[in-house]
């Protein structure tokens, strides 16, 4: 499975792509909206895994964009200042999962292991 991780706080974001890089997974970064429009224009993920919080652009507007582009990629999002207003907002969006930060590293590896089981079986 390949992750695509957007934060704009480099020490998470590096922290969070060497767990997941420690668990067998690819993992690339990036720390801007348009960044990770870009990428994903040009690469091939299965899961975005990103902070609600990105400098130039809305976190909806960053899932629309990331829609428009690959309806089938699957987003998880997280974020330090969870609301419910947040939260029910994100998740009309269609999102996979909303969790709050911190992130335990057992509760990140649960998530991802279950998103990749559920890709192979949905790929054979």
């Amino acid at each position: 499975m390949n992750v695509l991780v957007v934060d704009n706080n480099v020490p998470a974001l590096l922290t969070i792509v060497g767990l997941i890089r420690g668990w067998g997974y690819k993992a690339e970064m990036s720390e801007t909206g348009w960044e990770t429009l870009d990428k994903i224009r040009k690469g091939s993920f299965d899961l975005v895994l990103m902070d609600v919080s990105v400098p130039d652009m809305s976190v909806q507007e960053l899932i629309r964009g990331i829609k428009e582009l690959n309806p089938r990629l699957g987003i998880v999002t997280m974020t330090e200042k969870s609301t419910e207003e947040l939260e029910r907002g994100i998740r009309t969006l269609g999102i996979i999962y909303y969790m709050s930060k911190p992130v335990s590293e057992e509760h990140l590896k649960e998530i991802l292991d279950h998103i990749s089981i559920r890709k192979s079986v949905h790929t054979e």
